[in-house]
């Protein structure tokens, strides 16, 4: 058992320092130095504590003594009891030295033969440290036994399939399902380290279940700041060997919103939705006015054009983002073109954001060492600038391979890509090229050319260096439609959408950097050609991903790997 650090001083003092000492080691309460760190959480000390887990229970009053100087906090928010109170109301809940004082309010009345849990959440940690009292509950029953069936279950994320900890489960009587809103939950706990959870001393019955990423910490869902998860049924829980849950969990995407916008730099509006917004199609009712649209999920980069410079109104779905006037001047006075975080700005730039947007440009003044690029030989070559691409003059373009001058290559603007240019190359294999820019190569959406020579190395990786991979897909839906993805590590090395005529299909993938992949099989029900997400109040559950680590691909060698779609594998341990 742990004790206060001024018991120690005083057993060497007559009766009267010993009284002072006490005294003024009660007030400070101090840690002692040195030492290795306090990782033990408070112990309920069970003989100075009213009984947990009695029946019959009619008392106002719980008092909870633990076995060192503890702290609370955070009541209102953490403490939850199940069944609810009538009145509606946390407990009186106060300290009092090492005990926690529960006193429940004279006008309750408490229901007959019902079991109640007062939970505590994280709101009793240690004074010195703050480790949270571990799973403190304290369950009295108002009848002659305790409920003793249980929930249990697991949660994890619905994309990754990764094992979520902390996640809070909660379990309504009330079937609505604006519950989830407006109420604290019957019962409820949270998921472990392994995304596992358990509920325990529940009742027989029907409830709704759900899973909640409850960062304010209210035990009520905050829409879509926070992830949820919830089963297709009602929970029906009358024997607890049968009552598993699992959960998904997803950021709701009950419709598509514009969360932010962007309109403080000439030639660019920056729009972000809370979910890709391929619908949205911006225009403008001003004459002279030229627009782009590029789109990178749930963000828009409009970039706009303006024969004089005036203020004006960008109509983007139901929305509407008032443009302030800006001059295009001012603009093109600063303005540099070329690859992304390579330009070189002029010094009145200093001080200033760069023009080249996404990232920022190289800082005035210095020249940026040339970017080597890995390259796949059988893939063409793709090259990002920093704003918007409309032509490529080739005679600008100087490929060397070995000190002399390779001819054998086209370049053109990317046109699924609006700032990239794509390279077609015959890639020997094993060798460094140098790509050279010359001022004029490039020219951009504003008609100004790259002034700057920009160059690339780009190391064709050998194909010694390359693997192949034969991939089956398993217990697929006849007729559903898929993605299949090669991750190398967070990137999408190889991507391939198809229609399930069978219940399996074969993939071949040659010259694939040695790496560890991960397979990751979506089915895609909307079929547009990506995962999306799910709603809760549309009851639409996200769409099933299903993802598997493969075996690491060794150099020059070829692999075989099967994923089966209804088993998730990413994340268990």
């Amino acid at each position: 058992m742990k004790r206060p650090f001024f018991y120690t001083g005083c057993l060497f003092a007559g009766f009267a320092t010993a009284t002072i000492c006490l005294l003024a080691g009660c007030a400070r309460q101090s840690a002692p130095t040195g030492g290795p760190k306090d990782v033990t959480p408070p112990q309920v000390d069970t003989l100075g504590s009213t009984p947990n887990f009695s029946t019959r229970f009619d008392k106002k009053r719980i008092e909870i003594r633990f076995d060192e100087w503890i702290t609370l906090s955070d009541v209102q928010t953490q403490v939850v009891v199940s069944p609810p109170l009538i009145t509606k109301r946390v407990p009186e809940i106060r300290l009092k030295g090492k005990t926690v004082i529960v006193d429940i309010p004279e006008a309750e009345t408490l229901r007959p033969n019902t079991t109640y849990t007062i939970n505590f959440g994280t709101a009793v940690k240690d004074l010195h440290e703050g480790n949270p009292a571990k799973d403190l509950r304290f369950v009295f029953s108002t009848g002659d036994y305790l409920d003793s069936l249980r929930v249990a279950g697991t949660v994890m994320d619905a994309f990754t399939g990764d094992p979520l900890e902390n996640v809070s489960v909660m379990l309504y009587d009330n079937l609505s399902d604006s519950v989830v809103r407006l109420e604290k939950p019957y019962y409820f706990s949270k998921t472990d380290k392994t995304g596992q959870f358990i509920i325990e001393n529940v009742r027989a019955g029907t409830f709704k279940a759900v899973a909640i990423e409850d960062i304010d910490q209210n035990l009520k869902w905050s829409g879509e700041t926070e992830r949820i998860g919830y089963p297709d049924s009602l929970a029906s829980v009358y024997d607890s060997l049968r009552t598993v849950l699992a959960f998904r969990l997803f950021k709701d995407q009950s419709g598509l919103r514009l969360m932010d916008k962007s309109a403080t730099r000439y030639g660019l509006v920056k729009l972000t939705y809370n979910t890709p917004a391929d619908s949205v199609q911006p225009r403008a009712d001003l004459p002279g006015l030229r627009l782009q649209t590029e789109r990178n999920l749930d963000t828009l980069n409009v970039w706009y054009e303006l024969e004089r410079d005036t203020s004006w109104v960008l109509i983007a779905g139901e929305d509407t983002v008032a443009v302030r006037r800006l001059s295009r001047e001012d603009f093109m006075k600063n303005h540099r073109f070329g690859f992304v975080g390579e330009v070189i700005t002029s010094g009145s730039t200093k001080g200033k954001k760069a023009s080249g947007t996404l990232p920022a440009a190289t800082p005035p003044g210095t020249k940026a060492p040339v970017v080597t690029l890995n390259q796949n030989p059988v893939k063409p070559l793709s090259l990002i600038f920093n704003f918007p691409l409309s032509a490529v003059d080739t005679s600008k373009w100087q490929m060397t391979l070995d000190s002399s001058v390779f001819r054998g290559f086209s370049a053109s603007p990317d046109t699924g890509k609006l700032r990239a240019a794509v390279v077609n190359i015959a890639w020997k294999p094993g060798k460094t090229y140098r790509l050279t820019l010359l001022p004029g190569a490039v020219t951009d959406y504003y008609g100004v050319v790259n002034l700057d020579t920009q160059q690339r190395n780009i190391n064709v990786l050998s194909e010694k260096l390359l693997g192949g991979l034969n991939l089956t897909t398993q217990s697929l839906r006849p007729g559903a439609r898929y993605v299949l993805q090669l991750l190398n590590n967070d990137k999408v090395e190889e991507e391939r959408a198809f229609d399930a005529v069978s219940g399996e299909k074969r993939f071949v993938f040659i010259n694939l950097p040695a790496t560890t992949y991960t397979a990751r099989l979506i089915e895609d029900r909307n079929g547009n050609g990506r995962w999306d997400s799910g709603s809760y109040f549309f009851k639409r559950q996200p769409e099933p991903v299903f993802s598997k680590k493969l075996e690491a691909l060794r150099a020059n060698w070829e692999i075989e790997a099967t994923i089966v779609a209804g088993a998730q594998s990413l994340g268990k341990k």
